[in-house]
């Protein structure tokens, strides 16, 4: 144990990012997957938001044009926002000498095919076009970016905004921190979690003395991990290195010297026998 916490360098510290980057990763995980795609979904629907929603937008502001259309093709009902059954219809129209297209959301059973029907659409753009009295999209509150944006994307930015609050707060403590001796006083999986994890407990004893505890994650792979696993086989636990922060010792990490980046003088003082 002695020469375990001899191999901790003394401070300021060079930290990997392993050891940091370890830290309630789940955060990391679950905050980044809701950002990225909360973030692509919220985009997605905000370019579609400048479509078949501005259209819609621009019809009922007007001003618009009639022309008569013949219905060719009507899709099988589906509900809407409302609990009715709608059915959308397309259909074809002449104008301006051209043979033109579109489609609109009708009541079902409304408009059948081969009927005549009235559109409206915008002047100078004729492809911008509807049924007279229907709609081109049913507004669908989880259809909306700003919802994606406040529902999904803003909880994971918070998450993430934690978990790098979490990792300074951790890196302070690792290059800074005081160096005790922990004793391990419960060692167990942590379910449900890939890989492997553990959690471990411990006590240790601050630069006053007084006993604190702590506990954290520890990937069953890591080196840490691999070592509790075998000890808690055995049924023996030894004393391991803890550092904690002076100021705020609930601020406190186990870990082992191959977390840290040592200069050339540290390693050939760590070859030199006891």
């Amino acid at each position: 144990m002695k020469h375990e916490v001899r191999k901790i360098p003394a401070a300021p510290r060079r930290v990997r990012l392993g050891a940091l980057m370890a830290r309630r990763w789940p955060l990391l995980v679950i905050g980044s997957l809701l950002t990225v795609f909360g973030g692509l979904v919220t985009w997605m629907l905000f370019l579609a938001a400048g479509a078949m929603p501005s259209d819609q937008r621009r019809l009922d502001l007007g001003p618009t044009e009639s022309a008569r259309a013949i219905v060719t093709r009507v899709e099988p009902p589906h509900p809407g926002p409302d609990g009715a059954l709608y059915e959308r219809v397309h259909y074809t129209f002449d104008y301006g000498g051209s043979n033109l297209g579109g489609s609109s959301i009708a009541a079902a059973a409304r408009y059948p095919k081969s009927a005549e029907v009235e559109v409206e659409l915008l002047p100078h753009e004729p492809n911008r076009n509807r049924i007279v009295g229907t709609v081109l999209l049913h507004h669908r509150s989880w259809l909306q970016p700003e919802g994606w944006l406040g529902v999904v994307v803003v909880p994971g930015a918070l998450l993430l905004l934690g978990w790098l609050t979490g990792v300074f707060h951790l890196r302070h403590v690792l290059v800074h921190g005081d160096v005790s001796v922990g004793t391990v006083t419960a060692v167990t999986p942590v379910r449900w979690i890939l890989p492997e994890t553990l959690r471990v407990s411990y006590e240790f004893r601050d630069h006053q003395s007084r006993i604190r505890r702590g506990q954290h994650w520890v990937r069953v792979h890591s080196g840490l991990g691999m070592r509790l696993l075998k000890q808690q086989h055995t049924g023996w636990f030894e004393p391991m290195p803890v550092l904690c922060d002076r100021q705020f010792p609930q601020w406190n990490r186990m870990l082992l010297a191959d977390d840290f980046f040592h200069s050339p003088v540290e390693l050939d003082a760590m070859e030199l026998p006891e």
